[in-house]
């Protein structure tokens, strides 16, 4: 019976298609080393020999996580870096554009790293490269950008938004970069400020329960638009995220394929 760290390494392994000595090889390791950490017979590695078998598998920073805390390591939630964030683009960019209503990818910093051909017309930003790399918080709470106001129930949606931000600061275990990345955006934009401190006192939730709050859009060539927010966490790197915008009503559904057919 092996270690619940061992067994998660051969699962990753034999999803890789590796053999033990091909990794053996690659992480420059003693000959069966890694099946007696595979066994449970070796049952704490030290961290630096399980990062050069998480490395020679190819293991993706959430893979890495897991299998660390296996075995007693501690692990901090550091920004993607650039080979991370094409990682992420690469692999969901297919999926953004195959989708008929406004969709995009998001990192651990709220970052917009990518995203489908409705989401400018929803926003009401022409030029779509105005988008690249800004804080999706930045774009709804500050009205430089010229969302906050296009959106019809603040009251309703931004107290919902920012329930859903604590829950995420939650999983991040208050990473000191996020933690300085809130109190920037408090002190830089009044609006969040303002709904950030009315939500202080609210009650622990159990789940962030996003969709139950939509988010509606006043544009002046479509109408009141209705979505409901959704978001799917990558598996392999739980820092990226994508969000669905998933319309709630017949009139948008009709305004999304609309758009749809300008693409």
């Amino acid at each position: 019976m092996g270690t619940p760290g061992g067994n998660r390494l051969r699962v990753l392994r034999e999803a890789s298609g590796k053999t033990q000595l091909d990794v053996e090889l690659d992480a420059s390791l003693g000959s069966g080393y890694l099946q007696r950490v595979e066994s449970g017979k070796v049952q704490r590695p030290e961290r630096e020999t399980i990062e050069r078998i998480l490395a020679a598998l190819g293991a993706r920073y959430t893979e890495r996580r897991d299998i660390l805390e296996m075995f007693g390591y501690v692990v901090d939630t550091p920004l993607p870096d650039a080979a991370d964030t094409e990682w992420a683009i690469q692999a969901c960019q297919q999926e953004l554009d195959d989708v008929v209503f406004p969709t995009y990818l998001l990192d651990c910093a709220h970052r917009l790293l990518a995203w489908n051909q409705l989401v400018p017309r929803l926003f009401n930003i022409s030029a779509a490269s105005r988008l690249a790399h800004v804080s999706m918080l930045s774009l709804l709470f500050d009205p430089r950008y010229g969302v906050a106001q296009l959106i019809h129930n603040r009251d309703e949606f931004y107290p919902a938004t920012l329930r859903a931000l604590r829950d995420q600061i939650q999983m991040l275990q208050a990473e000191k970069w996020h933690v300085e990345l809130i109190a920037a955006l408090s002190a830089q934009t009044p609006l969040f400020r303002q709904y950030w401190a009315a939500t202080q006192a609210d009650h622990a939730y159990p789940t962030a329960a996003r969709p139950l709050t939509p988010i509606e859009f006043k544009l002046p060539d479509a109408g009141v638009l209705k979505f409901r927010l959704t978001a799917e966490i990558f598996v392999q790197d739980r820092r990226f995220r994508i969000m669905y915008y998933l319309p709630a009503d017949a009139a948008t559904i009709q305004q999304c394929a609309a758009w749809a057919e300008m693409t």
